[in-house]
């Protein structure tokens, strides 16, 4: 290989690798996010919370919401699956067994993790 092939090629690439980064199809875009939360009366009178899920990406993204109650000093856990499509915003309710205004305080966490 002669030496001005050698050099082109090199130029090329050097400028190819450093974009190789910026070319990619959103894989690594934050994606499943909890927006908001609260807690409220499920149709059945229980306490559910009602988790307010976002997909600002660019892609489908899909997830398990851990969501976690106490009701004075007794804990519940539930978890549920989440999928949405780019750029969309869902409300996730998720019902207890516990019946809505039997405790004198009640509080909740949530968690989620994407796939």
């Amino acid at each position: 290989m002669n030496r001005r092939t050698l050099l082109r090629r090199t130029a090329a690439a050097g400028v190819a690798l450093p974009l190789a980064g910026c070319l990619r199809t959103g894989d690594g875009e934050a994606g499943l996010t909890v927006a908001d939360s609260g807690y409220e009366e499920s149709d059945g009178g229980n306490v559910a919370i009602a988790v307010t899920v976002s997909n600002p990406s660019g892609r489908e993204a899909s997830g398990t919401l851990y969501v976690t109650v106490e009701v004075d000093d007794e804990s519940y856990a539930r978890e549920q699956d989440v999928t949405l499509a780019a750029n969309e915003t869902t409300v996730v309710r998720v019902a207890f067994d516990v019946e809505y205004g039997s405790g004198s305080s009640i509080n909740w966490d949530t968690d989620l993790v994407e796939d």
